[in-house]
């Protein structure tokens, strides 16, 4: 019985379909499938801002035939935070002038067939690089005496930028101090030192203004007269330290951020501040917490920042001479200060050079060293400088990383001095040049034989916008000879004449 009206149910509906007149007009047409190939896309581009031009011609294979229902879309889509995308074509092939800002991207080529609504696509991965991502900042002079920055730019091969100054908005600044690119600090900026004040820049656009001015980073705006940032140091973690118009500066970590505290160079129960010397003695390979000074005012070393209970933060203490170490020399010398150098020498060497009212100059050498987590400042040695060729009329002073060599220039003289063994020798007379800087690589390039350092030359034939040239050289590890090479390729002229120069590595 259930069979029977089975078949009657199947009839009956066989015989109404039978009885449908369908009057419709349909267009039936197959999908064109298409398939993006790998060329192009098998790779992750790494692309300069306005230098380069990303080009991909892609393989597109139709089952059909290409046609005009088929739309060709390119959209870079930022891997940062909030994935924001940019339509950057709608061409088949592409060809983009690079203009985005520096980051990292993820590209995608869509092709929409806008008969039936199919999407096919691809993508690949790059990363945007601006011409002020990597290389040396240069701060020198024009001939107007202001303040000009120069840069020579890794990001493509190597070239130099000028006048970053100019759109940076910052106000005309005369007589360049120091430039400070700061790493590895919640205040990751790029400091500009000048007698009319310090300014900040963002490290990205090296954009700044009024607002950046190193007085908003103290308590008291009012505090000091220039705000020339004369030396610093950042001496481990979030410890800054900074000598700022003749006066020390200490931030903790306890602060983490940019604010300067009050005034340093005094001692504990007293606010009468003492005359330090312009250079901050630390240790940049055993990062201790420790740095050392002069006291000019008593004629002997301090010493701050120290991590042990009880230690010296925030102001200053007296280094004590012990009965092991007494005959080396006292931290309680009686002589002038005439400048003090880091170095990379061993366990990291610090010198402090000083000088007595005959005119004769000396050599104090000594070690920061951090070890079990313990910090201790260990004396060396000291030697009398009366065989060094113009000592008393250098004006830059660096060490060798491997050699005990004093690197210093007078006029336009370059010379090498091994201390221990009393031999000095002239490196380069560069004739009517002047040396305007002596950079020794402290943080760059550490490993294990490197041992570089960067002469900047002005030739005064020439602007003082132009007239600028930066060398790098190497000291090689002879025992036997003082052996100084320029550095092939590491050569660079028509720059501005350079006072101070720091290196940019992001």
């Amino acid at each position: 019985m259930k069979n029977v009206i089975g078949l009657s149910i199947l009839l009956t509906l066989s015989l109404c379909l039978g009885c449908y007149d369908d009057k419709g007009n349909y267009d039936y047409h197959d999908f064109n499938e298409v398939t993006i190939g790998n060329r192009g896309f098998d790779t992750a581009y790494l692309l300069t801002s306005y230098v380069d031009t990303l080009r991909i011609s892609p393989e597109l294979e139709f089952k059909l035939e290409e046609n005009k229902h088929l739309t060709y879309e390119w959209v870079a889509r930022s891997n940062a935070v909030g994935f924001v995308e940019y339509p950057i074509s709608n061409d088949r092939n592409l060809v983009y002038p690079m203009s985005l800002s520096a980051g990292e991207y993820t590209l995608f080529f869509k092709v929409k067939d806008t008969l039936n609504t199919m999407e096919y696509s691809n993508a690949t991965a790059f990363q945007v690089q601006d011409l002020l991502t990597k290389g040396w900042v240069i701060l020198g002079e024009n001939s107007n005496g202001e303040a000009q920055m120069d840069m020579i730019t890794y990001s493509v091969d190597t070239m130099v930028l000028k006048n970053i100054l100019q759109e940076s908005g910052l106000p005309v600044l005369k007589d360049p101090v120091k430039v400070w690119v700061v790493d590895n600090y919640v205040d990751n900026m790029i400091h500009v030192s000048t007698g009319d004040g310090t300014y900040r820049l963002n490290r990205e656009d090296f954009k700044g203004g009024d607002h950046t001015h190193l007085k908003y980073n103290f308590f008291d705006p009012g505090s000091l007269e220039h705000f020339t940032l004369q030396d610093v140091a950042q001496i481990r973690n979030y410890n800054r330290v900074a000598i700022i118009d003749d006066v020390l500066f200490h931030n903790s970590s306890m602060i983490q951020s940019s604010i300067f505290q009050n005034p340093a160079n005094h001692y504990k129960g007293s606010y009468d501040l003492f005359d330090v010397g312009d250079k901050i003695a630390y240790n940049p390979q055993a990062m201790a917490f420790i740095y050392i000074l002069y006291n000019k005012t008593e004629q002997r070393f301090v010493y701050a920042g120290g991590r042990a209970y009880g230690s010296p933060a925030g102001r200053c203490d007296t280094l004590k001479d012990t009965r092991e170490d007494v005959e080396i020399f006292s931290w309680k010398t009686g002589l002038d200060y005439v400048t003090s150098i880091n170095s990379r020498f061993l366990d990291g060497y610090s010198y402090t050079i000083l000088k007595d009212d005959e005119g004769h100059r000396y050599l104090y050498s000594y070690v920061i060293m951090y070890q079990w987590g313990w910090e201790s400042v260990v004396k060396k040695k000291k030697y009398l400088l009366d065989k060094v060729t113009d000592f008393d009329k250098a004006k830059f002073f660096g060490a060798s990383a491997q050699r005990t060599y004093l690197i210093y220039a007078t006029g336009s003289k370059l010379y090498a001095y091994d201390y221990v063994a009393e031999k000095v020798q002239l490196l380069q007379d560069f004739g009517d040049q002047e040396i305007t800087l002596l950079h020794c690589d402290l943080l760059v390039e550490t490993g294990a034989g490197d041992d570089f350092f960067y002469v900047g030359t002005y030739d005064p034939s020439l602007p003082k916008e132009t007239g600028g040239t930066l060398t790098k050289y190497r000291v090689v590890n002879d025992p036997n000879n003082i052996i100084v090479e320029k550095v092939p390729g590491f050569s660079w002229s028509g720059l501005c004449k350079i006072k101070s120069i720091d290196f940019k590595k992001n």
